[in-house]
């Protein structure tokens, strides 16, 4: 009995898009075939055709390709979904195959898109009227493609998220494709005169595949003004008698509104938006609002105080207001400033970049006190802001104006320490860190030692490079080294690059021997109990010592009282009462001459015929352990 293997497939016909004309090859393999091959068509056996429909291997019907070239793919015949099928191996085998249906997909180019407003077609060079603060929804349209266009909504450069995009069949041709794309615009005045496209992305499309339908936006609002010319250093700049001023009321409205002027609350004649007081006066001091109207309402007066005086006004600085600089080179900053009298210059710099213009922040400090700076041999720690004060007096109070500030941008290669050093423990983890500075920011930067390199940032085995920490225009890179060992121990170099250079750092890795936590463990309570252990042999000692020098205070030679038992004489053993005196004299005897180096028998301070002088040295040495030992009798 024969045994046959089952068929299977090894290679199944996918999505396949393909232009007009062109032919497009369906694959479709199989493994052990053993039956005929045949392809459908939306349920629909294909003939194989010469020109046409042909077998990809001409040998299919023997081999195990059966995949099927169309040749000059055309929509009406060949797009639709396409299924690779076998006949069984034998007829009591159940080993036929069918593929899952497949989409051939025969492009056709939709037609340009289009933009329809509130169900109308928005023609070329009409707008799109929405109030400001109310919600548009637009649609465009892509008709007529296979398979359907891809829709994006841009207003100006600005992207904008679509609200949904359905494709759908068309009815009176099934086998092309609408594409239809809702945005739900949000009118803002910034919005207003803005242009608003369509984009639809289609392969069919001529290079760059894609098409454009444009609108523009009539964001209706009610008016908004603005005073020009009447800025902070043009009326302090008013001199009475000798200075014109020319103030416009801007509004900035739709539809077009209508703009008056009031002083005081009431309304003044002008030259329609413009206010032209010319000399100035004293009189014309005082409060000047500015309001418009158009059909949407009125705007909010915005109102400004003129003050007739001539404080210090900045006229100009320079060279520019940003002023880039190589690394050590010479930088010169002017400022010149009007005013009367005659301003005082103050140079102010402020290191952080990001400080707002024409503030002064805390962090900067004066650094000059001429109209004309200098700045020789320049660093990164010059970068920054650099800001000019005009100063005079009017009357008693002080007044001054501040400059546009004047950003200072050094250029240069990496800046930073040669070398350096970094200390780890054996099997912990090791931090190798080195700090630069540059401006352009590095675009490149490696950790080299040994034959190594390592890019940061990236990692290799126990070895990682991270992102640097900025912090202003310097840069800190670390790398890290897991499971650190003595091998370790050596020079790492940090090589960072930029637009302008590039420099190198070398950084020494030293790595100690340590304990570890097991070993630790086992040692401390070894090392606890000898401490304890030496502790009480301490107190045992310092306790016998004490204990013998108290000894010695009180002992005597027990071999020289015996020798001396024999020849006591009976006054030094019953010793008659004596007065008070002469008891006090004979202790006084025994702890005085009678003890004293070189002092003889009877060598008392009354000699040997003295009244106290009557016992014999081995008597002295009893009555001695007697005075120290015994307690005093009470007579």
């Amino acid at each position: 009995m024969l045994t046959y293997a089952v068929q299977r497939f090894i290679e199944m016909p996918t999505y396949t898009e393909v232009n007009p004309g062109e032919d497009a090859l369906l694959k479709c393999r199989i493994s052990d075939k053993k039956g005929v091959c045949s392809w459908q068509k939306d349920n629909k056996p294909v003939g194989i055709y010469r020109g046409k429909y042909e077998w990809a291997n001409e040998n299919s019907p023997v081999g195990g390709d059966c995949s099927l070239w169309v040749r000059a793919a055309t929509l009406q015949l060949d797009d639709g979904q396409w299924q690779c099928q076998v006949t069984a191996s034998n007829y009591d085998v159940q080993d036929a195959l069918s593929s899952p249906p497949a989409a051939l997909a025969v492009r056709v180019p939709p037609q340009s898109p289009r933009i329809l407003f509130n169900g109308s077609h928005v023609m070329p060079g009409q707008n799109i009227t929405v109030p400001a603060g109310n919600r548009a929804t637009v649609v465009c349209e892509a008709r007529y493609g296979n398979p359907p266009a891809y829709i994006e909504w841009y207003l100006e450069k600005e992207r904008l998220t679509a609200w949904s995009q359905t494709n759908a069949s068309e009815v009176e041709r099934p086998r092309v494709w609408a594409a239809r794309s809702v945005l739900e615009l949000g009118a803002t005045r910034s919005a207003h005169g803005r242009q608003l496209s369509c984009r639809a992305h289609h392969p069919s499309y001529p290079s760059p595949y894609y098409r454009d339908s444009y609108t523009m936006l009539d964001v209706t609002f009610v008016p908004v003004v603005s005073i020009v010319g009447g800025d902070a250093s043009t009326l302090a700049n008013l001199e009475e008698g000798s200075s014109a001023l020319t103030l416009e009321c801007r509004a900035d409205g739709n539809p077009s509104p209508y703009v008056w002027w009031t002083k005081n609350g009431q309304v003044i004649a002008t030259n329609g938006a413009k206010l032209i007081l010319a000399p100035v006066s004293r009189n014309h001091s005082g409060i000047y609002g500015c309001q418009a109207r158009n059909s949407l309402g009125t705007s909010d007066s915005v109102k400004i105080e003129i003050d007739i005086k001539y404080p210090p006004r900045v006229i100009w600085v320079g060279p520019d207001t940003v002023v880039e600089a190589n690394l050590f080179s010479q930088v010169t900053l002017d400022c010149k400033a009007e005013g009367n009298p005659t301003p005082t210059y103050t140079w102010y710099h402020n290191p952080a970049s990001s400080a707002r213009i024409n503030s002064l922040q805390d962090g900067a400090y004066p650094i000059s006190m001429t109209p004309q700076m200098q700045l020789h041999n320049v660093s990164y720690d010059q970068h920054g802001r650099y800001t000019c004060v005009a100063t005079n007096q009017i009357g008693l109070e002080d007044r001054s104006h501040q400059s546009e500030a004047v950003t200072l941008n050094v250029l240069g290669p990496p800046v930073g320490a040669e070398s350096g050093a970094a200390h780890a423990w054996a099997g912990h983890e090791a931090r190798v860190a080195a700090s630069v500075c540059a401006d352009p920011p590095p675009r490149r930067a490696a950790w080299l030692w040994g034959s190594l390199r390592l890019d940061v940032p990236s990692q290799i085995g126990r070895y990682r490079s991270l992102e640097p920490a900025t912090d202003g225009g310097c840069y800190r890179y670390t790398l890290l080294i897991t499971g650190v060992g003595v091998s370790d121990a050596r020079i790492y170099v940090l090589r960072v690059e930029n637009e302008r250079g590039s420099s190198s750092h070398a950084v020494s890795l030293t790595v100690h021997d340590n304990f570890s936590l097991t070993e630790t463990a086992h040692v401390a309570p070894l090392i606890a109990a000898a401490l304890v252990i030496a502790a009480l042999l301490v107190i045992v000692l310092c306790l016998i010592l004490r204990c013998r020098r108290r000894r010695e205070s009180v002992e005597y030679k027990t071999e020289d009282l015996d020798s001396e038992k024999a020849a006591l004489p009976a006054d030094a053993v019953y010793t008659p009462r004596e007065a008070p005196r002469a008891l006090t004299g004979s202790i006084a005897g025994v702890g005085g001459a009678g003890v004293g180096p070189g002092a003889g028998p009877g060598a008392g301070p009354m000699g040997p015929a003295g009244p106290g002088a009557r016992y014999s040295p081995g008597a002295l040495q009893v009555r001695r352990a007697a005075v120290v030992l015994q307690p005093p009798t009470t007579v």
